[in-house]
């Protein structure tokens, strides 16, 4: 969910206006994706890089609308909508942490849709942290296949990715899930997050639906 910052500058508007602009469009892509017979929608909000080098004002706002997680879920058309947070959340407030754990509690028994919110993400620290868990197991190295690796990242009880949409026109992957991305379908568009509607997210489908899918067969 990128150029958020580019947007707010292009319309001479306050940095506070893309956070809020930033929330506002992710509960309109939930929405459209529970329509959409959508089982998982995963959303990279927060990366270890925004953590550290962004102002720190910045960062607050980011915090605080992670906080205000509860009261976007009141916005969700659809119920029925499961979350879920991958990677490295012991880098956040205790807060957030808390209320992270509350909603995830209440919604653990949904089923319609999966929605998986990426923060303090970093492909490398996820690749190390695996690596960690695979030595402290005593693993039989001759037993480590690809799909027993997998077996030890943040991602392991979810499917692998089918599509990654990047938006603001970057024409590179940024690192994003790259363990389970080995046959995804890659979308990118000129539209900054902001602007990045129902109408678009319906191209993303459409893409993906003519996309043919041999996996390297």
């Amino acid at each position: 969910m990128d150029w958020n910052r580019r947007w707010a500058k292009k319309r001479f508007l306050p940095s506070v206006a893309w956070h809020i602009a930033w929330a506002n469009n992710v509960v309109k892509i939930v929405n459209k994706a529970s329509e959409k017979w959508i089982n998982y929608l995963t959303l990279w909000a927060l990366s270890t890089d925004n953590l550290k080098k962004r102002p720190k004002d910045e960062v607050e706002w980011i915090i605080k609308l992670i906080n205000n997680i509860e009261s976007f879920w009141t916005k969700v058309k659809y119920k029925d909508i499961k979350l879920e947070t991958i990677w490295d959340l012991s880098k956040l407030p205790n807060k957030s942490i808390e209320i992270l754990d509350r909603v995830k509690e209440k919604t653990k028994n949904n089923k319609w849709l999966v929605v998986v919110l990426v923060l303090i993400y970093w492909w490398q620290d996820e690749i190390i942290r695996a690596t960690k868990k695979i030595i402290k197991s005593w693993l039989n190295p001759d037993l480590l296949t690809k799909e027993e690796f997998r077996k030890y990242t943040d991602t392991w009880k979810f499917p692998v990715i089918d599509m990654i949409v990047r938006t603001g026109w970057d024409i590179r992957h940024s690192w994003f899930c790259l363990y389970d991305s080995e046959y995804s379908e890659y979308y990118f568009t000129e539209k900054k997050w902001p602007e990045f509607n129902e109408k678009e997210l319906d191209k993303v489908i459409e893409k993906f639906n003519n996309s043919k899918r041999n996996f390297w067969k």
